[in-house]
């Protein structure tokens, strides 16, 4: 019995045959150049298959033959994979025009690579019902639905923040394949991957990477790089410095073998990660590699690698340096229309504060009296988390999984809370807890001010007449109401000193967390 090719033997093969019509002084064939097209998509070598493509539509021109749908099709997906979204949302509405002229049902795969475009660019809302109406022309024309179209679903929740419904979606598209006897896409555990990471489950994360290897080597396809750059951000969060190193290494070697150019965000990480080690020279030297890679890949340099190497500066003791590096950070945020981040003007606004090393005391002086302070002899727990369910739940379990990492003993009512009176239970914790960390997500404060038993409002109120050391975090989209609006008994929380969330510097904003903890 034959032993059918890989997907690399394949194209290898179809790059042979081609070589040979050249050689025999043959017109190149259109059929060969679509056919390559494909294995290198098949091979995630997504620039190389678009230049493909546009060699097969060359040739078919040439030969005055129809435009090809599927190559249609399969650029729209290149397009989308090398992040040309734009680009991909036409050459695939061109492709649905096509079908509609010629009388042909409407190909799903092309609102599938509408929908990932939209993904890409951010348009969720469009992203969903592009995908939705992927499903009903898929079951429509009595085709199977597939594991990518539950996949980016899933990817949504994610961008969304619905981090439970992505790990839904993702199971459901583990459990589709398995079902028909497919092999399941690497990619979904890529994906599982990445939202453990969100909710801090790090141990849950890299398992899901490791799984992620051995599915693109039982499909015989190399490993992409990102999978193991990102087991480096794992490491890196967990404080594992060496093996973060060791990981980005990794990655870039892989990236050499398979001929794909090195990320710039792998030397960025390495940056970071050098500065974290107090190998400052190096960390400067791998900042300007990971610029001169950008310019030379012709991408463009983002504001966080500025802001990045600006706090890599500050901890160097170059604090001149590194305000001017933060300044380049928000000129390039105004030049590309990005909103500043709300964790980097703050940081501007701490380091070029007179006394910047009285923060931290004068967090502490933020907070207002207390009616009746409980000792701090009498502490149980470092950290009490307050926050809304709805929307705080996925910060709250990553709060909790720093806390736990850097020693602190932490209440987290979905984790802490035994059988018993749920409040009276919570009202104790807060007694005997040194801080509270209010996780102020959008409209936190609404229902404080119109429900007088509203168990947040308790829980503030209870810190503030016990002495409780209160940090408010204010989430992206967080907006204080006007102190005279908040009801008495919690109004005081207005004027205590907060700092803002941040997901890109999260390693950082932790620091800064930790460091408020330890006035």
């Amino acid at each position: 019995m034959d032993i059918p090719l890989t997907p690399q033997q394949e194209l290898e093969q179809v790059l042979a045959d081609e070589a040979q019509r050249r050689a025999a002084g043959l017109s190149p064939a259109p059929e060969l150049a679509a056919h390559r097209a494909k294995l290198l998509h098949d091979l995630r070598r997504w620039e190389e298959s678009n230049h493909a493509c546009e060699d097969a539509d060359r040739l078919l021109q040439e030969q005055g033959q129809p435009e090809n749908l599927e190559l249609l099709i399969l650029q729209g997906s290149n397009l989308c994979q090398i992040g040309l979204a734009e680009d991909a949302i036409s050459i695939s509405r061109k492709a649905e025009q096509a079908c509609l002229e010629n009388g042909l049902p409407v190909d799903p795969r092309i609102l599938y690579n509408i929908g990932s475009a939209y993904i890409y660019t951010g348009r969720f809302e469009d992203a969903l019902a592009a995908l939705a109406e992927t499903e009903r022309l898929t079951v429509e024309q009595g085709l199977p639905v597939s594991q990518g179209v539950i996949i980016n679903r899933g990817n949504i929740y994610a961008n969304l923040g619905r981090y439970e419904d992505a790990l839904a979606a993702y199971d459901e598209a583990s459990r589709l394949c398995i079902s028909r006897g497919q092999t399941v896409y690497p990619a979904n555990f890529v994906n599982r991957g990445n939202i453990y990471k969100y909710l801090g489950r790090y141990h849950e994360a890299l398992a899901a990477y490791e799984e992620a290897e051995q599915q693109f080597l039982a499909l015989g396809m190399p490993v992409f790089p990102g999978v193991v750059a990102s087991r480096g951000n794992i490491f890196e969060r967990m404080g594992r410095h060496e093996d973060a190193l060791a990981a980005y290494d990794e990655a870039e070697r892989m990236c050499v073998s398979q001929g794909l150019p090195v990320h710039p965000s792998i030397e960025t990480a390495r940056a970071a990660t050098y500065g974290k080690l107090g190998r400052y020279e190096d960390a400067l030297a791998a900042y300007a590699k990971a610029e001169q890679m950008i310019g030379e890949q012709g991408t463009y340099v983002d504001w966080s690698l500025h802001f990045s190497r600006a706090i890599t500066m500050y901890e160097a003791g170059h604090q001149a340096e590194a305000v001017q590096e933060v300044y380049r950070a928000i000129t390039l945020c105004a030049r590309t229309g990005v909103q500043q981040p709300a964790f980097l003007v703050e940081t501007l606004q701490d380091w070029l504060s007179p006394k910047p090393e009285k923060l931290v005391a004068e967090q502490i002086a933020s907070q207002p009296e207390a009616v009746q302070r409980v000792p701090d002899s009498e502490k149980r727990y470092d950290v009490f988390l307050c926050y809304r369910r709805d929307a705080g739940h996925t910060y709250s379990l990553l709060l909790k999984a720093h806390m736990d990492l850097a020693g602190r003993t932490v209440f987290r009512d979905q984790d802490s809370l035994s059988s018993g009176k749920f409040l009276d239970d919570i009202i104790e914790a807060i007694r005997y807890s040194r801080h509270m960390v209010i996780v102020l997500t959008p409209g936190f404060l609404a229902r404080c001010c119109t429900e007088e038993d509203d168990v947040v409002r308790q829980e503030i109120a209870t810190a503030l007449h016990h002495g409780t050391h209160i940090i408010p975090v204010m989430m992206e989209g967080f907006e204080w109401p006007k102190p005279d609006v908040l009801p008495g008994d919690i109004r005081a929380l207005a004027d205590i000193n907060a700092m803002s969330y941040s997901t890109e510097f999260f390693t950082a904003f932790i620091d800064k967390l930790l460091k408020w903890m330890s006035g």
